[in-house]
């Protein structure tokens, strides 16, 4: 069946069971002692030329809060440990966090966190912060946002690039396939992709990119709001099991560090670059562990509950493709569950 049918279904049925209410009904009858962890990553007032799932559109985000804000106790990170620890979650709870650290977390997202008073997490990727630079995937998505090539030659494929949609899945294609590389190789591999599109790599990042990270400045005001928390991501965004141990240890412990140093409080959270099982091993815990890291978030989707590993607690994962009804069934655990009976 193709590939469009089923999506259609599928929003379809979203749509009729969250309009039931049948997901809250059963959130909080049944899974009432499980917490939903949300990862957000960039939420920006224009989409962006080329889609990526990990930038969502302010009114998407503002209506998502507003509807956590009615059915949820949302709660700071910190907090919801405190309530696994001790086995005191028992009515539907959320955390939010974002993942990179990006500028408009500050611009864009802040003033609707704080309009409704929704606590926050922000995971810096903190090599970044005050830089015209960032993370090598944002370099791949502005280099197919600005080419003038049709088309380029990838691994043995064509990529299509005369339309948006076709720039979007090669951007997709060509993330994927550097995640396979050591991050040593990555940086160059960026370049070579920036000169099959005939795009200067070494381009700084103007202000009011959507991908530029934080600045210390607005990192403090968000401190000092007391609504928002910081926990570190690595300062470059490696995929740490594709490090050495002693380049895990410089990510590490300098995105640990420079946490401290920017916030004035403690580090005491982590989230694993791309999040996935494989993209961190026993080392990376060892290591965590012993910078006094208390508990780490993954991209594995699902719920916590108390015995869920502190070390890998599960998060849902909000991006710009879905839709109001998705959202709601994903946080009240009601995809989680059908899922897990398959």
């Amino acid at each position: 069946m193709p590939s469009r049918i089923v999506n259609s279904a599928k929003t379809l049925g979203a749509t009729v069971v969250s309009a039931s209410g049948l997901h809250r009904w059963l959130h909080s009858r049944f899974r009432r002692n499980q917490l939903a962890i949300l990862t957000y990553h960039g939420v920006v007032r224009e989409p962006l030329s080329i889609s990526d799932w990990c930038f969502l559109e302010d009114s998407s985000f503002r209506r998502q809060v507003e509807y956590i804000s009615r059915n949820f106790s949302i709660v700071p990170l910190s907090t919801a440990i405190e309530m696994l620890k001790q086995g005191a979650v028992d009515k539907p709870t959320a955390v939010v966090t974002f993942d990179d650290g990006y500028q408009n977390n500050f611009d864009v997202a802040f003033p609707v966190l704080k309009e409704h008073g929704v606590p926050a997490t922000i995971f810096l990727t903190t090599g970044f912060v005050d830089s015209s630079d960032t993370i090598w995937f944002c370099h791949i998505i502005r280099a197919l946002s600005r080419t003038r090539k049709q088309s380029m030659r990838w691994q043995g494929a064509d990529l299509d690039l005369s339309q948006a949609r076709g720039r979007a899945a090669a951007s997709a294609r060509l993330q994927a396939s550097l995640k396979e590389h050591s991050p040593a190789e990555v940086s160059s591999l960026v370049r070579r992709i920036c000169k099959e599109l005939d795009v200067n790599p070494g381009t700084s990042f103007e202000p009011e990119s959507p991908f530029r990270i934080l600045n210390t400045s607005s990192i403090r005001t968000m401190v000092q709001s007391g609504l928002v928390e910081f926990g570190a991501h690595t300062e470059t965004h490696p995929i740490l099991s594709l490090l050495p141990p002693e380049d895990q240890s410089r990510e590490i412990s300098g995105s640990v560090e420079a946490v401290e140093r920017l916030t004035g409080q403690p580090c005491r959270f982590f989230a694993y670059p791309n999040g996935r099982p494989k993209d961190y091993d026993s080392k990376t815990l060892e290591l965590l562990q012993k910078r006094g890291i208390l508990a780490a978030v993954t991209t594995t989707s699902g719920a916590n509950d108390a015995k869920r590993s502190l070390m890998e607690l599960q998060r849902y994962g909000v991006g710009a493709n879905l839709d109001m009804s998705m959202f709601q069934l994903l946080v009240h655990h009601f995809m989680d569950r059908f899922r897990n009976r398959n």
